[in-house]
């Protein structure tokens, strides 16, 4: 069965096989945190509590990619003592995707939840405060460090911290651990951990309370949200004599956006918005389509988690990208994909940066 897993795991990564209905195991640790920190000694402690239950557990272990052969840089991982026959463990490349998580990573966790797998412990990259996609994932998310960088890790890691759902305070055989759980439980008021993973201290411990807090995925229930639809006239102040003046429609936004050549004014239209656009160059995108199809909708835009991990799953399917990520209105990324990798609608992707 492993060996049928591992190979439905590579065919989800390089794009043969695609998961469409997804299921998930009854429960998903996300472990995150800087590196140095202990972040694979605490999860293989873990392994080991929840084998002593025999538990069927799961560890994907996020690796930066391998320039040479785009796999996972550390993918001859070997540094789960408490791994037995029970126990699959599965290193993901990165990709590039952003976010410290690998793209299609919830395709892997259905694979692995038909499978039989009750329990997946995910560690992430975790090199940086942008490193918190795995909270999209995870039911609980436990971040990693220790007394020698608990008085840091605020300020250098602030996006983990406000990521996770507890902390663990590794290493705790170290002077100054009593002073680092205090000022870390201040700091974030966040439940801590004490643990000397290396030893097993504070295993049972860290369990019972990553159980407790369980609170499920961030944004599970709202992934993906239409952000607005893009609605091409040739003059937005005559456009707006109907949505403003006649429809009572509220104008919550205007701008030029220089690098497409266009005035946009946006309306509200809770919880979703319409975007007025008006050429300010006749050789402009819109002053193209407004010559060939005449005003009308443009285009449908749509917010996604993990904006870096999408760009990535599409590049890797084959999707037709028009450009690379830019900067739009209101300041927010964003790509559009050809209509002819969507069914013929022209698609905004935005990042979800600005709920």
């Amino acid at each position: 069965m492993s060996r049928e897993l591992a190979r439905a795991i590579s065919a989800v990564e390089d794009g043969t096989l695609r998961v469409h209905e997804l299921l998930r195991p009854a429960l998903v640790i996300g472990i995150t945190g800087p590196p140095g920190a202990g972040k694979s000694t605490v999860l293989d402690t873990l392994l080991g509590e929840l084998r002593s239950e025999e538990r069927k557990v799961a560890v994907l272990a996020v690796d930066p990619t391998s320039p040479f052969t785009g796999g996972a840089l550390l993918g001859d991982r070997v540094r789960m003592n408490n791994a037995d026959s029970g126990v699959f463990i599965r290193s993901l490349a990165s990709r590039g995707a952003g976010g410290g998580l690998a793209p299609r990573m919830r395709e892997v966790l259905s694979l692995l939840a038909t499978h039989g797998f009750e329990t997946v412990l995910i560690e992430t990259v975790g090199a940086g405060q942008e490193d918190i996609a795995v909270t999209q994932v995870a039911d609980v998310t436990a971040l990693v460090t220790t007394p020698a960088g608990g008085d840091s890790v605020q300020a250098e890691k602030a996006g983990l911290l406000e990521a996770a759902d507890l902390v663990v305070l590794n290493k705790c055989d170290l002077a100054g651990a009593d002073g680092a759980a205090r000022d870390l439980h201040d700091a974030t008021g966040l439940p801590v951990v004490r643990m000397v993973a290396k030893d097993g201290t504070g295993a049972a411990e860290l369990l019972a309370a990553l159980r407790g807090i369980r609170r499920g995925p961030q944004h599970a229930s709202a992934s993906f949200q239409i952000d607005h639809i893009g609605v091409a006239t040739s003059s937005i102040e005559t456009a707006l004599g109907f949505y403003r003046d006649q429809l009572g429609m509220r104008v919550t936004h205007r701008e030029t956006v220089a690098g497409e050549r266009v005035h946009v004014a946006m309306l509200d239209a809770e919880p979703s918005r319409i975007e007025l656009l008006e050429a300010s160059d006749e050789n402009s995108t819109i002053a193209k389509f407004l010559a060939t199809r005449g005003p009308g909708i443009h285009h449908v835009a749509m917010r996604v988690p993990d904006f870096e991990a999408a760009i990535a799953r599409l590049k890797d399917s084959g999707a037709r990208l028009l450009s690379e990520p830019r900067i739009g209105a209101g300041g927010h990324r964003y790509v559009f994909v050809h209509p002819a990798s969507t069914g013929g609608v022209l698609l905004e992707l935005i990042a979800n940066e600005h709920p």
